[in-house]
C-alpha cells in the first residue's frame, strides 16, 4: 500500500466509510457493555448515540489510514460501578466484541457477493457499482477485524491491557501503576518498532502481533484471506 501512492489513495477513500463504522461501533460496544453492567453514565452523558464525531480521536483516525488499525475517544464510565472483575471484563471486551460482530456480518455479505461473482479490488475506482460496493464492504470488514485484533493486544490504553488489569492488578498493583504512568513512553517505543521493524527485522511487527487474533478470526469468517498485511484484498 505505501509503495504505490495510487493504491494508497484509493484505499484511503474506501477506508472513510470503514472508519465511520469501526470506531463508533467499538466505543458504542464499550458504552452498551457498561450500561449492561449497571453503569448508566454513557447513556446519561449522551454517548449512546449514532454521532461519530463523539468518538473520533485524531491519533486513532491517523492510525486507521496509515496502519489499518483504529481507536477512538473512550466513552465516559463510572469506574466504581464496574469494580468487580466480571464487570471489568465485560466492559473491556465490549468494544472488540462489537467490531467482531460487524466483521462477521460484513464477512457473510462478502461471501454472498462472492457467490454472485462480485469481488473486492483496489486496482481502480472505475468498477461496476456492485464491485465498488463489494470493495467498500471489504474495507469495513477488514478495518473492524483489524481493530478487534489490535485492541486485544496487552498494551496500556488498549482493551487487552484492561483485561490483564481486571485479572491481575490486585496481585501486582505496582506493576500496573508504573506501566500506566509510563504509557506514553511505551507507545513511542511501540511506534518505533512498528515503523522501523520491517527495515531492521525484515518483517512487519504489527502484522505479526495483530495476526495472532486477526488470522484465526478471518479463517473462520471468510475461510480464506487470513493474513493481516494491508487493505489490499486477496482472493475470496
Amino acid at each position: 500500500m505505501f509503495g504505490d501512492p495510487i493504491l494508497f489513495l484509493i484505499g484511503a477513500l474506501f477506508l472513510v466509510p470503514a472508519v465511520l463504522v469501526a470506531i463508533p461501533a467499538h466505543e458504542l460496544g464499550h458504552g452498551f457493555a457498561a450500561l449492561f453492567m449497571g453503569d448508566p453514565t454513557p447513556r446519561n452523558r449522551g454517548f449512546l448515540r449514532l454521532q461519530p464525531r463523539l468518538y473520533f480521536s485524531p491519533y486513532g483516525l491517523l492510525a486507521a489510514f496509515l496502519a489499518n488499525v483504529a481507536w477512538g475517544e473512550p466513552v465516559p464510565v463510572n469506574e466504581y460501578r464496574l469494580a468487580s472483575v466480571g464487570r471489568k471484563l465485560v466492559y473491556a471486551l465490549g468494544g472488540p466484541a462489537a467490531n467482531l460482530a460487524v466483521a462477521v456480518v460484513t464477512g457473510l455479505a462478502l461471501r454472498a457477493l462472492g457467490a454472485m461473482g462480485a469481488f473486492p479490488s483496489l486496482g481502480s475506482l472505475a468498477q461496476p457499482p456492485l464491485g465498488l460496493l463489494t470493495t467498500a464492504i471489504y474495507a469495513i470488514y477488514f478495518l473492524n477485524l483489524a481493530t478487534f485484533a489490535f485492541q486485544l493486544l496487552p498494551i496500556p490504553g488498549l482493551d487487552g491491557w484492561r483485561v490483564l488489569e481486571a485479572l491481575l492488578r490486585n496481585r501486582n498493583p505496582r506493576f500496573f501503576f508504573d506501566a500506566w504512568a509510563n504509557r506514553q513512553t511505551i507507545w513511542v517505543v511501540c511506534a518505533l518498532v512498528v515503523f522501523f521493524g520491517p527495515v531492521l527485522l525484515r518483517f512487519s511487527v504489527l502484522g505479526a502481533v495483530v495476526g495472532i487474533f486477526f488470522e484465526p478470526a478471518a479463517a473462520i469468517i471468510l475461510g480464506r484471506c487470513t493474513v493481516y498485511v494491508s487493505l489490499q484484498p486477496c482472493p475470496l
